[in-house]
């Protein structure tokens, strides 16, 4: 394969914003010394540089990138939605790459963007799939935020999922349970960690002991929150309530009850997560956490194009959640 910019870095034991600012012919002041390392490992590697060295000098500044994990789960549309409606109308356009939580393609989808020369980088979700380097943002002066996911290295737009989780133990334990499932996220989701967090501070804070044995992982998918649920329910002691991370895990959560012959909420009380569009309209309807996943994308537009083109120190706002009660838990009937 062709060799990458990466790759001339490490050969001269530089920074990629060094070989950048080399192979642009820039004026940028670089050391004679250091200059002849690249251009000799540029020479060795027969490195010819692409739109991402050009940017440094010819950078789009109407172009913003978004990397998502899963474009399937219509919480990341509307996210990206979000986005698109603050930057159409400012007269940004956006591009759109989905990782399929795999970091290689999360790394070729940066590239990819970054050859684009975007002005601004936003990335939605939890997972710890995208890394992203220095020198290439150095490089190219790209304003990040970052949706779902702690940093302090940059901007922030994050929903209250501790809060959340807290919420909803203490309204299942309002409703008499004090065996309570939890579908959790993909390994390594810090938004599934923190809805885990709050409910068993919730359950402390009630006296109720929370097992490990009561948390399986969901993935996210249907299929996920399906396999999951049948794990939960054939422990030693099975859950009379079960809380979902997101709404496409209950979903899968609700058929794997069905077809094991339980009823919700008679049975098992059903709790989700995100309130989707389809969450209203399933049967029984499913009692969820709202998150404005629209509102999502605007704030995080807003911090992008607000900071872009200046430095800054990073920003963090965090968005609330709005617990929705249907039937699936039980609460309207009681």
């Amino acid at each position: 394969m062709p060799a990458t910019i990466r790759d001339v870095a490490a050969e001269a034991g530089v920074s990629v914003a060094t070989v950048s600012r080399v192979a642009s012919g820039g004026d940028y002041p670089i050391g004679a010394e250091t200059k002849a390392k690249v251009l000799a490992a540029i020479e060795r590697l027969n490195y010819r540089p692409n739109g991402m060295a050009k940017g440094l000098t010819q950078r789009n500044s109407r172009l913003v990138g978004v990397v998502a994990p899963d474009m399937s789960n219509p919480y990341y549309p509307e996210i990206t939605r979000g986005i698109e409606d603050v930057a159409t109308a400012r007269g940004y356009q956006v591009l759109s790459c989905s990782t399929d939580r795999d970091p290689g393609r999360a790394r070729s989808s940066i590239d990819a963007l970054l050859a684009k020369r975007v002005a601004a980088l936003a990335v939605i979700g939890g997972g710890d799939e995208v890394v992203l380097p220095d020198g290439d943002l150095e490089a190219y002066g790209t304003e990040v935020v970052m949706i779902g996911r702690a940093t302090r290295r940059f901007s922030t737009v994050r929903v209250e999922n501790a809060e959340a989780g807290q919420e909803v133990g203490r309204h299942l334990l309002a409703l008499g349970h004090r065996s309570i499932g939890f579908v959790a996220g993909h390994r390594g989701s810090s938004a599934s960690d923190e809805r885990l967090r709050g409910l068993r501070r919730a359950l402390k804070d009630a006296g109720v002991e929370h097992r490990s044995d009561q948390v399986a992982n969901g993935d996210y998918t249907e299929a996920g929150g399906y396999d999951a649920t049948r794990r939960l329910m054939h422990a030693s002691a099975p859950p009379s309530a079960i809380f979902a991370a997101s709404d496409r895990m209950a979903i899968g959560a609700l058929a794997a009850l069905r077809d094991m012959q339980l009823r919700v909420p008679d049975d098992v009380a059903l709790v989700g997560f995100d309130d989707i569009p389809m969450a209203e309209y399933l049967r029984p309807a499913l009692t969820t956490v709202s998150v404005s996943a629209h509102r999502l994308g605007t704030e995080a537009m807003g911090l992008l194009l607000d900071g872009t083109g200046r430095p800054r120190r990073p920003q963090h706002l965090r968005v609330r959640t709005r617990m929705v009660i249907r039937e699936s838990c039980g609460a309207r009937r009681t």
